[in-house]
């Protein structure tokens, strides 16, 4: 009985966790496409905060390395802080869809 309550508790916080990984992931893209309206300190604050969900969410799961992937977000998310128009349009949406291929990978 005891290790049934247990295995639930297990499966509940994995759930749990796996959704709190999903929002995280949504909210990241939001906020690149927020970044690239930003200018100036703005911007430079909300890539500091990108840049820091993308790496505890790497943190979290730590079975799979993915540290070459966070590393080419990242980086990206440190040019979309000098990207203007179009081309922080675009680069947005390419962060965006590499955050989703990292978390399809987790």
């Amino acid at each position: 009985m005891a290790k049934a309550i247990e295995t639930e508790t297990k499966e509940a916080g994995a759930s749990k966790k796996g959704f709190n990984i999903q929002e995280k992931v949504g909210k990241l893209g939001n906020d690149v496409d927020s970044l690239a309206k930003k200018t100036g300190d703005e911007a430079l604050k909300l890539a500091k905060n990108i840049n820091g969900e993308i790496k505890s969410l790497s943190g979290e799961i730590k079975s799979i390395d993915v540290k070459d992937e966070v590393k080419s977000v990242t980086d990206r998310v440190e040019k979309l802080v000098d990207a203007t128009g179009d081309s922080a349009k675009k680069l947005a949406s390419e962060i965006k869809a590499d955050i989703k291929k990292l978390m399809d990978k987790i």
